[in-house]
């Protein structure tokens, strides 16, 4: 730490150690106006906004200023979905917070944000009762990633040299409630079976793919004829489509490094998946150069890229035609996972087979489907310790 003098034109530097970026030390350099006790008070002044953990290196930058340099900094990191996702909870940040500086932003300002957007609520018509009632208009994840977005940017700026403190870190992250996992029973899974055999060849395939494979929406979509193996009875999966206003369909990579696998599927499904590939090349020879030349599994009836919503139309399309029970279309992933633990299927082999980031997240998300299989175990001690006695 120094204050030196600049002799050219009287005025004085100061030179002082902030922080640390890792290893690296963090320094503020700062020319002061005036004479050397008004160097001495201003280097007092920013000794106690670091001991308070309130210094700021720039002093002009905004909430504002900062969310939107996080933004393009991440630009080409996040994919294109998340990036537009983004965009619009930062401008929600903005509008709240934004003008605040960075120097002045406290932990009540942050409780008092997180705080209004749990308050916030919207109305909408129920899909059962058509009747218009109030519901929070952000979901426990929601909340919680603007939190996430809030405490990354705000590490970054501890990075670029902005602040040395990140003050979020000092606010518990917004939990987000454990909802019940939405699938069919068995019983239920053979009632949509049943009325499938009335559908197209596309609605069954789908249909089948997902609660067989266990399959998230975009990687059915994204899935292409070379991705199956029909010798093998395999299907690789690499890769989802999304979609955004701006960019259209476009392929991804998968949600993460276990997402990307090969799974076993059976032959029943094999077998609708054939008759229907079958159906899609007499199709685009009728239409011919009409034809779009997609590449995927499933398609557009004139063979352009399906939307990665189209499944979840087609879902609600048959449960309603067939007055079954409402579900999403990712509950019949949940429907697959389900199913194996209630054939007694290892949970490292359907951790593998969903796709899931670790067998810790398989058991702690379905849980409670494991309880006929934890009474299995007990039963089966007891035969053991009756054979013993």
């Amino acid at each position: 730490m120094a204050i030196r003098e600049i002799i050219k034109n009287k005025k004085y530097k100061i030179e002082l150690f902030v922080g640390r970026n890792g290893s690296k030390k963090v320094m503020h350099y700062e020319i002061v106006n005036g004479g050397k006790k008004e160097a001495v008070l201003r280097e007092n002044q920013i000794k106690l906004e670091i001991k308070n953990h309130t210094f700021v290196k720039n002093n002009n930058k905004t909430i504002n200023d900062l969310m939107n340099e996080y933004l393009e900094y991440n630009k080409d990191k996040w994919s294109p979905k998340t990036y537009v996702s983004n965009v619009h909870w930062i401008d929600n940040i903005n509008e709240s917070i934004g003008h605040i500086h960075l120097q002045d932003l406290n932990v009540k300002i942050l409780e008092c944000f997180y705080s209004k957007l749990k308050k916030l609520t919207k109305e909408i018509v129920d899909k059962e009762t058509k009747e218009k009632k109030c519901v929070p208009r952000y979901a426990d994840k929601t909340i919680q990633h603007h939190y996430v977005l809030i405490n990354g940017a705000l590490n970054k700026a501890i990075h670029w040299g902005y602040i040395n403190y990140n003050v979020n870190e000092k606010i518990e992250k917004p939990k987000v409630r454990k909802k019940e996992i939405e699938c069919y029973s068995p019983e239920e899974v053979n009632k949509l079976l049943e009325v499938l055999k009335n559908e197209p060849l596309k609605y069954q395939s789908i249909i089948y793919l997902a609660l067989d494979g266990g399959m998230r929406r975009g990687e059915l979509t994204g899935l292409t004829w070379e991705d199956i193996d029909f010798k093998m009875g395999t299907i690789r999966i690499n890769k989802a489509t999304q979609y955004t206003k701006e960019l259209g369909v476009f392929e991804k990579e998968t949600k993460s490094q276990t997402s990307d696998r090969k799974i076993f599927i059976s032959n029943t499904t094999l077998n609708i998946l054939k008759q229907f590939k079958k159906e899609q090349i007499e199709r685009k020879i009728k239409l011919g150069n009409k034809w779009g030349n997609s590449k995927r599994i499933f398609t557009t009836d004139y063979g352009f890229d399906m939307h990665p919503d189209t499944p979840s139309q087609i879902l609600e399309s048959v449960i309603k035609k067939y007055n079954l029970k409402r579900i999403t279309f990712h509950a019949l992933r949940h429907t697959s996972v389900s199913l194996m633990i209630s054939k007694g299927i290892q949970v490292q082999i359907i951790s593998k087979k969903a796709g899931h980031s670790s067998v810790q997240v398989t058991d702690s998300t379905y849980s409670h489907f494991f309880d006929s299989e934890f009474k299995k175990c007990a039963d089966e001690m007891d035969n053991i310790l009756r054979e013993v006695n």
